[in-house]
């Protein structure tokens, strides 16, 4: 696929993670995104019987699920703050007009709020349910990004065409840099991925593998900063 806009942009900018201004974001990685057998999307797609429509998207989630293991262990054992981001409403507040119109209208206090027990949350570490596609359309996350004087964040989980995308655009314009770990994301399908790759290979957004980030993170937590 052909991407012509990055021909006519500067190269992405160098990004710093620093231990005091960084973080980790795990985005939709909760039971209806992240289960391929019982989360709403699994039981949804086979009682449509849309289960080969949907093939792509299981398979990748159950390929970046291992990676995502040994990130979170990895940028906990470094000090980095790690945030997690959920589609989703939780009482009082009621379902967004977008979940209502999607019929996504999932109460996170309940199963539909649970993670695989490998990636769930420890204490202190903050869980934001929001209305909206990114990240930031959550103001308790966007507030605290800003409170925390946050530059750069690393973001891992599925639906990397959707949420992760506009997760990405929503930290550039606040003038964030984003790594998006390109093996511990999950795109809907494979021509999705390509096509968020291209859209994002400008601007404020880099690329790297769990490999070469897992690269870093000692560095990180011995000498607090790492350029990439």
């Amino acid at each position: 696929m052909r991407h012509p806009l990055p021909l006519l942009t500067r190269e992405v900018p160098p990004l710093e993670l620093r231990l005091g201004d960084s973080c980790l974001l795990l985005q939709d990685l909760h039971a209806p995104f992240a289960d391929p057998e019982q989360g709403w999307l699994a039981r949804r797609a086979r009682a449509k019987v849309l289960g080969a429509e949907f093939s792509e998207y299981f398979r990748a989630v159950r390929e970046l699920a291992p990676n995502v293991v040994k990130l979170l262990a990895a940028a906990r054992g470094a000090g980095l703050t790690v945030l997690y981001s959920c589609f989703g409403f939780r009482p009082p507040v009621s379902p967004s007009p977008l979940q209502a119109a999607l019929g996504w209208e999932w109460d996170l206090s309940g199963p539909e709020g649970r993670f695989p027990p490998a990636l769930e949350p420890v204490a202190g570490e903050g869980v934001y349910p929001r209305p909206g596609w990114g990240a930031l359309s959550e103001p308790g996350l966007a507030r605290f990004l800003q409170e925390r004087s946050i530059r750069s964040v690393v973001l891992v989980g599925t639906l990397l065409d959707f949420g992760l995308r506009h997760s990405c655009w929503q930290l550039a314009d606040q003038g964030v840099g984003s790594l998006v770990v390109s093996d511990a994301v999950a795109p809907l399908t494979l021509a999705g991925e390509a096509c968020t790759h291209g859209n994002l290979a400008c601007g404020l957004t880099k690329f790297r593998t769990t490999a070469e980030l897992l690269d870093l993170l000692p560095p990180l937590a011995v000498g607090g900063v790492v350029r990439i």
